[in-house]
């Protein structure tokens, strides 16, 4: 069977529009549907919502000489990107926001295996009670029998913006 030119241009014409729209539509429907019914943990994100607030916690307390430090970078913009970054993606071992959530509620893709939960740094009646120093010797060294690991690979100037960037998280 041969078919008219005219047609065969026709459905080439048609075969060409979706391709095109398939190129400028952005995610398919499939896959776009199959996200949004998976997306508290997609990719890190974590559950969305306020987490556990206020959250109680019996941390080990730092040595007196980290209680009393304060975090000795200003807040500017360079500081809470960097602090930012290395929360989401760059921090080593892994990024902070696997286990606190990309919105630091503690609710991380990783959090339901943890016990006691990752701190929840969006609860500003938890954060208010912990000092710069405090958060910043336990990222130093870990937290004995719990999921929070020492970054020791981190410059002290690293750490310090992340505890900047998580003082923006409580509400």
């Amino acid at each position: 069977m041969v078919f008219p030119k005219s047609l065969a241009l026709f459905i080439l014409f048609i075969f060409s529009l979706v391709l095109v729209g398939d190129a400028f539509s952005g995610p398919s429907v499939r896959h776009g549907l199959r996200q949004y019914r998976q997306h508290d943990m997609h990719h890190g994100m974590g559950h969305m919502g306020k987490g556990s607030c206020p959250q109680v916690r019996f941390t080990v307390s730092a040595p007196d000489e980290f209680l009393r430090l304060k975090n000795p970078l200003k807040p500017d913009s360079i500081n809470l990107f960097a602090g930012e970054s290395l929360f989401h993606t760059d921090a080593q071992p892994t990024a902070c926001k696997i286990c606190h959530g990309s919105t630091g509620n503690g609710m991380g893709m990783m959090a339901p295996g943890l016990n006691p939960p990752p701190r929840n740094f969006s609860c500003s009646e938890t954060m208010n009670d912990i000092s710069d120093g405090q958060m910043f010797w336990v990222v130093k060294n870990g937290l004995p029998g719990t999921g929070m690991v020492a970054y020791k690979s981190l410059s002290d100037e690293q750490v310090w913006q992340i505890i900047l960037y998580l003082r923006t998280l409580a509400n």
